[in-house]
């Protein structure tokens, strides 16, 4: 059987990893020029600074082992940041004993760590679906990419329903699965403050603040050393600016951090990133995964499984396990 997965984040990645352990056909492909999608780190000439994930939880028994092994192995470290929360304007300790991870030397480390034996194709948009009742070819910018018996879309939802819908396969299931959004944007900005007014980590901001996770990335090993800053917006701040040009953005997120420090900082922004389909809708159904055999085709993703890495990894475990069966 030749599968096709399309995404190489950690859904598709935790897929293509089990479906090769069983000694299937798989290629992925994603348009990104590496593996990882929000799980990902930009590279500078100072360290990785992280811009999406910023860490992860294991719960799941299954993921727990996964994690356990990307330890010893090196792909993961446990990230034991010193955690507050804001809280009637002000800034509290939020202590907890969870186990937070990162991928080491950069957040995409485990998904890479998981596509070793797979055939991954980066720098590939594949933006057009064919099926012929029995299996799929896939196409980039009018070239074949091949024909396959299973085809897996492991990418954002508003992504996967306008190649579905163009291939004519979306029937009364699948189209409510795509009624409501899954997925909501999130503006992340990296600022360099010459000094930090907080002796934390890491900020959670709340429902009242336009930020929804503030962190200190040289507290992580591998990232970038000195007061290097990411601001998380929340889902709301993010659709209302969502067409934004990124030095206004960059400029709301210095008064954020301004506001919250109480104090005028010397801030400048070393990066800006607009994630269009990034923070999960509360709102949003759980489904796990979709799979459909009669159309060989197989979703997984986060956001089919209530956001977060881990339920990712367990979205494309589980639709690995039903391919196969």
């Amino acid at each position: 059987m030749t599968i096709a997965i399309i995404g190489a984040g950690m859904a598709g990645a935790a897929c293509a990893s089990q479906l090769t352990q069983q000694g299937q056909q798989v290629r992925l492909f994603d348009k990104g020029r590496a593996a990882g999608g929000r799980m990902s780190s930009k590279r500078t000439e100072q360290g990785y600074l992280d811009l999406g994930a910023q860490y992860f939880t294991a719960r799941d028994e299954g993921f727990i082992a996964q994690c356990q092994h990307w330890l010893r192995v090196g792909s993961v470290a446990q990230w034991q940041g010193r955690l507050g929360r804001l809280e009637k304007g002000a800034v509290i300790a939020s202590p907890d004993d969870t186990l937070r991870f990162i991928g080491v030397p950069s957040m995409q480390a485990p998904v890479v760590a998981l596509l070793k034996s797979a055939a991954l194709h980066t720098g590939c948009q594949v933006n057009r679906l064919a099926f012929d009742g029995k299996g799929w070819e896939l196409f980039s910018d009018g070239i074949s990419m091949g024909v396959f018996n299973q085809l897996v879309l492991a990418i954002p939802q508003q992504q996967a329903e306008p190649l579905l819908r163009e291939a004519g396969v979306i029937d009364t299931e699948l189209s409510a699965v795509f009624t409501m959004p899954a997925l909501l944007p999130c503006w992340a900005v990296n600022l360099e403050l010459a000094s930090s007014p907080w002796t934390y980590d890491g900020i959670f901001g709340n429902a009242n603040s336009p930020f929804s996770w503030l962190a200190r990335q040289s507290s992580k090993p591998g990232r970038c050393k000195g007061e290097q800053w990411l601001l998380h917006f929340g889902a709301a701040f993010s659709q209302q600016h969502i067409d934004a040009d990124s030095r206004d953005i960059a400029g709301y997120a210095i008064k954020a951090v301004q506001q919250l420090a109480g104090q005028t900082l010397a801030a400048e922004m070393t990066l800006c990133h607009r994630w269009r389909y990034a923070q999960q809708n509360p709102l949003y159904p759980r489904y796990g995964m979709l799979h459909r055999p009669e159309l060989a085709l197989g979703l997984a993703g986060d956001w089919l499984n209530g956001g977060r890495v881990e339920n990712a990894w367990l979205s494309g475990v589980q639709l690995a396990g039903e391919l196969v069966l």
